[in-house]
């Protein structure tokens, strides 16, 4: 295992950084890890938000990249405390920002998952930003079908994006990192070669993070603009973005 990896399994397998709400809430919004680390000033923006719609913020990881490097007992552990933390709260339901959380939490938690664009889309939210321009990247979860990619649709014009194509990952995923930085590089170098100077929107904090590490050029999270926040992902300082989290209320 690479010294990358064996960081990531260290972080994830007893997340440091968890922080829960203290008041019961019947919907809590899922941060994850990887979306309040590259974009801490759209987490807040969003954060606001939900305060004011009687949603709770949780900051935890998620467990999925424990599961894929094949630490099926800590993967277990890890879904099994965060139940227990669900229940005490009065759970009903899981908002996530992240398509791997959304994908993972939706297989593991007995409880329903919805994307942060369902949620925005039940307060009936308007748009505050300009309509992006560029080309978009589909994360991995929702390349085949892009289900999450039409509820963004419905929450912010689209129609100055063209899809990415032949980049099927950022290099992150669990199955290509195990190979080392040279698979990510490669795919980054790709998605370089693809955005062809244009702007590269996500909606995969990680894959932003990636591209912007991996000098791919100017790098977007849609929900900012959604939101009306500037932001690029400020992955030189994503550890102590996710680290400050333990200490919000």
């Amino acid at each position: 295992m690479n010294t990358g990896l064996l960081m990531t399994l260290l972080e994830k397998s007893h997340y440091p950084f968890r922080n829960y709400p203290q008041e019961s809430c019947t919907t809590l919004l899922f941060s994850g890890c990887s979306f309040p680390s590259q974009f801490p000033r759209t987490m807040d923006a969003l954060a606001v938000l939900c305060r004011e719609h009687g949603v709770g913020v949780a900051y935890d990881c998620c467990g999925k990249p424990v599961a894929e490097l094949k630490r099926e007992r800590d993967a277990v552990r890890i879904t099994q405390g965060m139940t227990k933390r669900l229940e005490r709260l009065g759970v009903g339901e899981v908002v996530c920002l992240c398509p791997n959380c959304m994908e993972y939490l939706g297989e593991t938690l007995d409880l329903p998952v919805i994307s942060v664009y369902a949620l925005l889309s039940r307060w009936g939210y308007a748009c505050q930003g300009l309509p992006p321009s560029g080309v978009v990247f589909r994360p991995c979860p929702d390349r085949k079908e892009g289900r999450i990619l039409e509820e963004i649709s419905e929450l912010l014009p689209l129609e100055g994006l063209r899809t990415m194509e032949r980049v099927p990952c950022c290099g992150l995923r669990g199955d290509i990192a195990i190979h080392g930085p040279a698979a990510g590089d490669k795919l980054c170098a790709l998605a370089k070669e693809q955005a062809a100077g244009e702007t590269i929107y996500t909606y995969c904090a990680s894959c932003s993070g990636q591209f912007q590490r991996h000098g791919c050029g100017q790098v977007r999270h849609l929900l900012s603009p959604l939101l009306g926040v500037e932001e690029e992902p400020d992955a030189a300082r994503a550890l102590l973005n996710r680290a400050r989290r333990k200490f919000r209320k």
